[in-house]
């Protein structure tokens, strides 16, 4: 690569032609137009169960922490121009459309028509699916896109420098609003920060980074403060979700405090899934755990906290191991990935997507239901697109082009917010990943137009210093093994160790046998009700779903591949109902689902021993294998940046 004439930092460098005002007319169009066809096809947004809860406290002005107190109050100033969710749905659109508009005309100013290319961005697999959502994760999304088009504007060589001040404010204060968004971004926020404050030079720009990563929890908390909040702890819902894995995992309750027997024993047989902490949340069927934690003075306090890290400390192969199963899930089967469902309602709030469906409302639920948008549009997908933009910036050796920067910058802040779930996530939820999906197709896209612009070089402006002597050997090193580890941990990182448990309902009599569910204690309730693979023997399917025995009908038998735990089973009672023999290795019950009134009864069938003289968790080959991935992969990726292109 020739030797880099350019200052420093970008600061002076060859005149940028001017830009054609007729250019910015295709671009503001394309983003009005999809701003409009969101809006028409999901109004007034759809709600789920948090964002029904949120719209309530904006209403009532109720406030708590549980859910985020900044969105609330946002929402409640909302409230008084956009009714409903309406409000919510505008302002994530106009950040989304309006930051990807500021993008494409930047990359229109080097690469050319190309740049339009930026506002199909939302239109990639997985990422039209939350656009008419009314849900935190998506408002984190444009807030971030919305920060890194204002940084961008920061880098741009035909920025004033007073104009560069106030993009630079509006990039660091939408920053600040990602992390009063959801806390958990902040690890996502520090290339952001990095790229936003780059012409600071390197030193004062880590000490401005630093400085604001310290100053957003501190935000926080004189919010709360400010308004006289009670703190809800919601932190403990990990240290919850960890210690039931652990207790599963080592066959003994590890949650501090007093248990009886009883309570011990439901908390390692029927409480942990890797699906989501939610079972033993107030509104999940092991609620009785959060109750008494609660009663106990336990939740938010120091016992917990400290039986959390001994747990963790004493047994790493076990924390490992629920990280990963959650995380695998998360990647390859996460839950809620379309959230069309109705919505909740109340006196208060009364609101969902009206039917019949117009036009532009069935088309987009279409795409947003295909198979190819289901297939291609999960974390996985965006954690592939993510690696392998990273490998192809590296290895054309475009990070210190405008371009290549901006790339690098929202390629690495996707990859550490995915990689960030790892640790922290307590539910497979593929909302968790949505800006990862943004800042995959986003940085790929601006791969090949840095390319392009890089062959034009009346269009390039000033260049921000070339890759190897912008970044020191350690970062680059960083740069390299971040999305190899990303790659490792999505493709690498396997399931616990199940058994198959076969199920034998046989009715006895004449009278009707009804089953409401049937599967593993621990599955959340809003999962199937029937696991597993079921032969009917004649029993009929009812909507419900609902299994009722039919004059003639066999033996009812279901396979069901499960964790170590109890298996549940709902059966209807009634003044019809009949008598079953319940069969499961062993274990032989008769239930009479004969009752006076209608009612509902549940039956556990307790583990098996199968499982109880082996680990319950991982090997030590699987983190082995996920690290030897990582050398490998970061090895590799290192080798090829190294290489001069022509």
């Amino acid at each position: 690569m020739p030797e880099d004439k350019t200052p420093a930092h970008g600061c002076a460098g060859p005149e940028t032609p001017a830009f054609p005002a007729a250019a910015l007319v295709p671009a503001i169009a394309l983003a009005v137009l999809g701003f409009a066809f969101v809006l028409r096809a999901s109004y007034p947004g759809y709600l789920y169960e948090d964002s029904f809860q949120q719209l309530t406290q904006a209403i009532t002005g109720e406030l708590d922490d549980w859910h985020p107190t900044f969105i609330t109050l946002l929402w409640s100033c909302l409230l008084r121009v956009f009714p409903g969710p309406v409000g919510f749905l505008v302002l994530d659109n106009l950040l989304i459309w309006g930051g990807l508009a500021l993008i494409a005309l930047g990359v229109m100013r080097r690469a050319g028509a190309w740049g339009l290319l930026v506002l199909a961005v939302p239109l990639a697999p997985g990422l039209f699916n939350f656009l008419g959502h009314i849900h935190k994760d998506t408002l984190v999304a444009a807030w971030m896109l919305a920060a890194f088009a204002c940084a961008f504007k920061v880098n741009q060589a035909e920025t004033g420098p007073r104009a560069r001040l106030v993009w630079q404010v509006l990039a660091n204060l939408l920053a600040l609003a990602v992390f009063l968004s959801r806390s958990n971004a902040i690890f996502g926020l520090v290339p952001l920060l990095l790229y936003a404050n780059l012409r600071f030079g390197w030193r004062r720009n880590l000490l401005a980074a630093l400085a604001m990563l310290c100053l957003m929890p501190a935000v926080q908390t004189l919010q709360s403060r400010a308004l006289g909040i009670e703190p809800q702890h919601h932190g403990d819902s990990l240290k919850t979700f960890h210690l039931l894995a652990l207790s599963y995992f080592e066959n003994r309750n590890l949650f501090p405090g007093t248990w009886i027997e009883h309570d011990a024993r439901t908390i390692v047989e029927g409480c942990y899934s890797p699906v989501q902490w939610d079972t033993v949340s107030r509104w999940g069927h092991c609620a009785g755990l959060y109750r008494e934690l609660r009663r106990q003075e336990l939740w938010g306090g120091g016992e917990m906290t400290r039986a959390w890290l001994g747990a963790l400390a004493s047994n790493p192969l076990g924390a490992w191991s629920a990280m990963a199963a959650t995380f695998k899930l998360s990647m390859h089967d996460p839950n809620s990935l379309t959230m069309l469902y109705p919505p909740p309602k109340s006196e208060l709030v009364n609101w969902e997507v009206a039917e019949p469906f117009r036009r532009s409302t069935q088309l987009a639920r279409d795409y947003i239901q295909s198979e190819f948008n289901l297939l291609y549009g999960k974390p996985w997908a965006f954690a592939a697109v993510l690696a392998g933009g990273s490998a192809l910036l590296l290895v054309l050796r475009l990070g210190g082009t405008p371009l290549g920067a901006l790339a690098l910058a929202v390629q690495a802040s996707g990859t550490i917010y995915l990689l960030s779930y790892f640790p922290i996530n307590v539910s497979a939820e593929y909302r968790y990943f949505y800006w990862s999906g943004f800042a995959a197709y986003l940085g790929l896209l601006l791969v090949p137009l840095a390319w392009l612009a890089r062959r034009r070089p009346e269009g390039q402006g000033a260049e921000l210093p070339p890759l190897p002597q912008a970044l020191s050997v350690p970062l680059r090193l960083v740069l390299c093994m971040l999305p190899a580890l990303m790659l490792a941990l999505v493709f690498g990182a396997g399931r616990l160790p199940t058994e198959t448990r076969v199920v034998r309902l046989t009715p006895q009599g004449d009278g009707v046998v009804a089953v409401t569910r049937l599967g593993t204690a621990s599955t959340p309730r809003w999962m199937e009700r029937h696991e597993g693979e079921i032969e009917t023997g004649g029993w009929h399917w009812q909507e419900g779903p609902l299994l009722r025995t039919v004059p003639g009908a066999g033996v009812l038998v279901a396979r069901i591949d499960t964790l170590h735990h109890a298996i549940r089973l709902h059966f209807l009672t009634g003044p019809d109902g009949g008598s079953v023999q319940i069969q499961d290795g062993p274990f032989s019950r008769l239930v009479d689902t004969h009752a006076a009134k209608p009612g509902e009864i549940a039956v556990d069938l307790p583990p098996h021993g199968k499982l109880a003289d082996r680990p319950r968790h991982a090997s030590w080959h699987e983190p082995a294998r996920v690290l030897l991935w990582t050398l490998l992969l970061g090895g590799l990726l290192l080798r090829l940046g190294r290489k001069r292109t022509p």
